[in-house]
Order: structure tokens, then C-alpha cells, then sequence
């Protein structure tokens, strides 16, 4: 395996890491101890979604240009 094959697949984890994450955050289930308030709640709900977006962006030019 190539090396951009192993950080394609990276790339790949960390998005459904993300993805995890985020619906843990949007349906409350995040563990009690880790409270975060409404504002940094929908701060970060907006930051992980950008980030998933851009991982998706990536994803897509790289398989468009490498067809994989």
C-alpha cells in the first residue's frame, strides 16, 4: 500500500470519528462530565460539520484525480 493510500485511508477514520462525535453531540448523549454550554455546543457542532465537509471535499477531488 502507498503511502497517500494510508493517509487516504486516515482521512477516511477521522471522518467517522467526526461524524461519531457529531451525532453524539446533536442528540445530547455526550458523557455528563464533559458539560458544555448551548453556545459551545452549537459552536462545535458548527466547526465539526465544516471540518467533515472540507474531509468530504478532499475525499472527492483525490478520487476524481487518482481514481481510486
Amino acid at each position: 500500500m502507498t503511502v497517500i493510500h494510508e493517509l487516504v485511508e486516515d482521512w477516511i477514520q477521522i471522518r467517522s470519528t467526526l461524524q461519531r462525535q457529531l451525532k453524539m453531540l446533536q442528540s445530547g448523549d455526550a458523557p455528563s462530565e464533559s458539560y458544555i454550554s448551548e453556545n459551545e455546543k452549537t459552536a462545535t457542532i458548527a466547526r465539526i460539520k465544516a471540518c467533515i465537509e472540507e474531509l468530504n471535499a478532499l475525499l472527492k477531488e483525490y478520487a476524481r484525480v487518482h481514481q481510486l
